[in-house]
């Protein structure tokens, strides 16, 4: 895919992503009224009491509003700039970037905000969030991510995820509310809980649907960047778990300080929350559901054949969705079935019974994440072997024959970096670990070129900085590092 490919590619999933919440808008000012005194856009009613407290979870600060409108029409001023002067090169590239930050980065306010009002609860998740986007990254085991690419996949989900789910389903809300219930009087406000519980059903479905396609639009987009790389279903996969972690962040956040705020009303507090969001099901929920889309979307990228591209990633896709909506509606109604016979609030409840009944509807789709991951550690293992052993039969001294078995097999490298600190004490360690990274690292670069070896000069001068790296190591200690021949 060519550079301009890859732009034309960007700039219409950040379309799609603006004439939907444009749709949106025009829904929610042609909907019919239900309250009193009720404003053109459902997102800026204010009720009293619990009520009041759900729409402003669904609503969007007027100012964030504004930003996102004014955003909107300096995008259209830049797009039509570049399709009068179609700009090349450089030019091009910083004019894309430009359209991406005035269209898509108002919308990042919502979440910045979220984060700006409860700083507290945000530094509770970032412990837990952090050992997880850790574990994401060694769960690649060979050609990682660079740590960058990851930190801007957790990004798209912390800020444009989140902030896209709400900002489509505030104004989803409003209309399928107008549209689904009669007028209501300005002191008749039961009527309007009731049937804002009715309308839920749809709203779930909804943001669903939002959710994903964002989360498979940041997928597409990391893997965009990745044109001149190769690019298989593991990396598609950890992007998308990444990408769920980030949305997942936010979530956390909002939600602990709600039930911490409401928990008499709601039915639960905000250290229930923390224990369900950022420990026991940390991986399952948006993690499980983006690492789908991902490993599908990622799969797609390895297929030659169009209409099999689009099959996968539709079929990734709509797994997804269908799984978003299971979890929030099957656990519900688990929950309302053993309401009676479980003491609610015990301990009982709390550590086994409310996380079962949450994770139950998505252990299927846990089990399925994880027997992808499975095969991806079973194809990347043997990519490892095939490129240790070309880059040692190579001759060049980065990588001997004596090393290939230690290197290519995560257990021995293990052994190896254990036994040198037993035997020759922590620095020895640390510098062995440093040369076999130095080496697989080289060893990704090579398995990366298989793509199209004559494609960018630029990547052969990146394998030659690898090898001095490694025989540079190589010299710097070499009695220390002899325990791996």
């Amino acid at each position: 895919m060519t550079g301009d490919l890859a732009r034309e590619r960007a700039q219409l999933i950040m379309r799609v992503i603006i004439a939907g919440y444009l749709v949106e808008v025009l829904l929610n000012l042609m909907r019919p009224h239900v309250l009193p005194n009720e404003p053109a856009l459902s997102i800026f009613q204010t009720l009293p009491g619990p009520a009041g407290s759900f729409t402003r979870l669904l609503s969007t600060p007027r100012a964030v509003f504004w930003c996102m409108i004014a955003g909107i029409a300096i995008g259209v001023m830049i797009q039509a700039y570049v399709a009068i002067t179609r700009p090349q090169g450089r030019r091009a590239a910083v004019l894309t970037w430009a359209m991406l930050a005035v269209l898509l980065g108002p919308f990042t306010l919502i979440s910045l905000v979220v984060i700006a009002l409860y700083p507290l609860v945000a530094l509770a998740c970032v412990p837990s969030t952090a050992f997880a986007l850790w574990l994401l990254r060694i769960s690649q085991r060979f050609a990682r991510l660079a740590w960058p690419v990851l930190l801007a996949a957790f990004a798209w989900g912390a800020l444009l995820v989140f902030s896209l789910g709400r900002a489509y389903s505030g104004l989803g809300f409003g209309t399928l509310y107008g549209y689904t219930t009669g007028k209501i009087s300005a002191t008749d406000l039961s009527s309007f809980g009731t049937s804002m519980w009715r309308v839920l059903g749809l709203l779930i479905v909804h943001l669903s649907v939002v959710n994903e396609l964002a989360v498979a639009a940041g997928v597409l987009l990391l893997l965009l960047l990745f044109r001149h790389r190769r690019i298989d279903t593991a990396k598609g996969l950890v992007l998308g778990a990444a990408i769920g972690l980030g949305y997942n962040f936010v979530e956390s956040v909002i939600f602990i300080q709600i039930y911490g705020s409401l928990g008499s009303f709601l039915g639960a507090t905000g250290g229930f929350e923390y224990w369900i969001r950022q420990s026991i099901g940390l991986f399952a929920g948006q993690v499980t559901f983006g690492a789908l889309i991902g490993a599908g979307i990622g799969t797609a990228f390895q297929t030659r054949q169009r209409e099999r591209r689009r099959l996968i990633a539709g079929a990734a896709i709509m797994t997804a969705i269908g799984g978003a909506v299971a979890a929030e509606i099957l656990s519900g109604w688990l929950s309302h079935l053993v309401q009676g016979h479980v003491t609610s609030g015990g301990a009982l409840d709390t550590l086994v019974v409310s996380p079962l009944l949450w994770l139950l509807p998505q252990a299927p789709f846990i089990v399925l994440a994880a027997l992808l991951l499975a095969a991806c550690w079973r194809a990347r293992g043997a990519a490892a072997r095939a490129a240790i052993s070309a880059e040692a039969g190579d001759g060049g001294g980065a990588i001997t024959w004596p090393e290939v078995p230690y290197l290519a097999d995560p257990r021995l490298r293990l052994w190896t970096v254990a036994g040198t600190w037993h035997r020759h004490g922590r620095s020895a360690a640390l510098a062995l670990h440093r040369l076999q990274s130095a080496q697989l690292d080289l060893a990704s670069w090579r398995w990366q070129q298989t793509t199209d070896p004559e494609q960018d000069p630029a990547a052969h001068e990146e394998g030659d900085v690898l090898r001095a790296k490694v025989i540079r190591l190589k010299t710097a200690a070499p009695t220390r590092l002899a325990v791996t021949s």
